[in-house]
C-alpha cells in the first residue's frame, strides 16, 4: 500500500464523510503541471485542500499558497505545512462564505484557483468565482485561471459546442467569461474510496474581456433560462411557455424546428436584442 493510500484508508476510519481522496501520485503530479504554475510569480487559491495530498505538490511551484478547507479534522496537517512553508497559509472556512480578495488580503492580486472539491458543489464554485453573465462576482477579476477536478460528464457539458446534447446554461456562462479545456482524465481507481463516476480536470481561463458586450445581460439570462427550462421544445414553443408575448416571438423569424440549445451566446443575444426593441 502507498503512503498516500495508508494516509487515506486511516484517516477515512476516522472520518465517515464519504470523502473520495485521489491517491494517485502520478495524476497529483499532472494537475500540478496542467496548472502550469510559477514559483516565482503565481498565488494560488486551493479549495478544498482535504488532508493535503495536492497542498504538499502546489506549496512547492507557486510564490503564495492560500489552501481553505471546511473540515475541521484535517488541520493538524495543514498546520505543520504552514511551519515549514512560510508562504503557505491554511484557511478552515465553507469557501463559498469568502470572496478571493478576504482570503489573500487586498483586491489588486491576481490568482489562479485550483480546486478539488465535493462534485456537487461544482457549479456554485464557478459562479461563486466568475459571477453571472454581465454580473461579475466580487471575486472575478482577480481571477486568472480556475483549474478544478471534476465529475467526467459535468466536465463535458463546460465543453460542449451548440447542438450538442451536453450543451447548457453553464457551458453559455463559462463562454462569456474564459476558454476551457480538459487537461487530463482521472479513473475511478485513483481514488481511496474508488467513486461511482469518473473525473475530469479542466482549465478555466478567464477571457481579458467578456465574450461578447451584451446591451441587456439580465434579458439574455432570462432567454437562457427559457431555452433550457423548455430544451425539449422547439424555439418558438419555449419562449412562449417561458412567457413571451406571441408577437413577439413571431417578429424573430424563427425556423419552426430550430431549438435552443443550438444557438450560442453571440445568436441568443442577436434574439434578445431583437426582443426587447
Amino acid at each position: 500500500m502507498s503512503d498516500l493510500a495508508f494516509r487515506a484508508k486511516n484517516f477515512s476510519k476516522q472520518k465517515a464523510l464519504g470523502q473520495n481522496f485521489l491517491i494517485d501520485e502520478s495524476k497529483l503530479d499532472a494537475i500540478v503541471k496542467a496548472s502550469n504554475l510559477d514559483s516565482n510569480k503565481d498565488i494560488v487559491v486551493e479549495i478544498g485542500a482535504g488532508i493535503g495530498f495536492l497542498t504538499e505538490r502546489l506549496v512547492k511551484h507557486c510564490k503564495k499558497l492560500y489552501a481553505v478547507e471546511l473540515d475541521a479534522s484535517t488541520e493538524t496537517h495543514h498546520k505543520i505545512l504552514e511551519a515549514n512553508y512560510p508562504h503557505y497559509k491554511y484557511i478552515r472556512a465553507d469557501f463559498l462564505g469568502l470572496t478571493i480578495p478576504e482570503i489573500v488580503g487586498d483586491k489588486t492580486s491576481v490568482v489562479k484557483v485550483v480546486a478539488n472539491i465535493p462534485y456537487q458543489i461544482s457549479s456554485r464554485i464557478i459562479l461563486h468565482l466568475l459571477g453571472e453573465i454581465g454580473e461579475p462576482s466580487i471575486s472575478n477579476p482577480q481571477v486568472s485561471e480556475i483549474n478544478i477536478l471534476v465529475q467526467k460528464e459535468f466536465a463535458d457539458r463546460l465543453l460542449a459546442k451548440p447542438g450538442i446534447k451536453d450543451h447548457g446554461a453553464m457551458t453559455l456562462l463559462l463562454s462569456y467569461w474564459a476558454t476551457v479545456e480538459k487537461s487530463l482524465d482521472v479513473p475511478k481507481g485513483c481514488f481511496m474510496p474508488r467513486p461511482k463516476v469518473e473525473s475530469s480536470f479542466v482549465k478555466i481561463t478567464k477571457r481579458a474581456e467578456p465574450l461578447i458586450k451584451l446591451e441587456n445581460p439580465k434579458a439574455v439570462r432570462r432567454f437562457i433560462k427559457a431555452v433550457y427550462a423548455n430544451r425539449r421544445k422547439k424555439l418558438f414553443n419555449g419562449l412562449l411557455a417561458a412567457g413571451y408575448p406571441r408577437e413577439s416571438i413571431e417578429k424573430l423569424n424563427l425556423d419552426e424546428n430550430l431549438r435552443g440549445e443550438c444557438l450560442d451566446l453571440e445568436q441568443i443575444n442577436q434574439l434578445v436584442n431583437c426582443l426587447v426593441a
